[in-house]
């Protein structure tokens, strides 16, 4: 319910030209460094599987949100120290052109007819707007999640 409600009422300001950040990677991001990998892989499953529902692809999620969620739990078992906004950023633009380097080729896989120039160029715009908010976007929300996973 949250990941909707922010992908609905992110303001223009959190846009590059209508795109806005990766908001599954924002919010799986503070929740996998501080779990272990099964259960990050688990809410990351379902995340994937709610974003999915959402979506009239037939391109899924779920591969590269799970991948990515055991990779930040493994990594935050072994570096206890990630509050550092830097960190928490690089990760989420990783992420983010992981996320969408994994939808692209599945289109590409699965639409044939688009192998053309066109789509590329257009998908590649996309992507780097994409990352460049999330960027941006994540060291203020993944942070603050961050923070309050922490606290309980």
């Amino acid at each position: 319910m949250c990941l909707q409600f922010c992908v609905i009422t992110s303001p223009n300001w959190l846009k590059i030209n209508g795109i806005s950040p990766c908001w599954p990677v924002i919010l799986l991001l503070p929740f996998s460094l501080n779990n272990p990998p099964w259960k990050a892989a688990f809410v990351s499953f379902l995340l994937g599987i709610f974003i999915d529902s959402f979506t009239l692809s037939d391109v899924s999620y779920i591969p590269s949100l799970l991948l990515l969620s055991v990779f930040w739990s493994i990594y935050g078992l072994h570096n206890k120290k990630i509050e550092s906004f830097l960190n928490i950023g690089l990760m989420a633009i990783f992420g983010t052109a992981f996320v969408g380097l994994s939808v692209w080729i599945q289109k590409i896989i699965i639409y044939s007819f688009l192998r053309n120039n066109w789509f590329h160029s257009w998908s590649i715009y996309v992507l780097i707007s994409e990352v460049i908010i999330t960027g941006l976007v994540a060291p203020l929300f993944s942070s603050w999640l961050l923070l309050a996973y922490k606290k309980n």
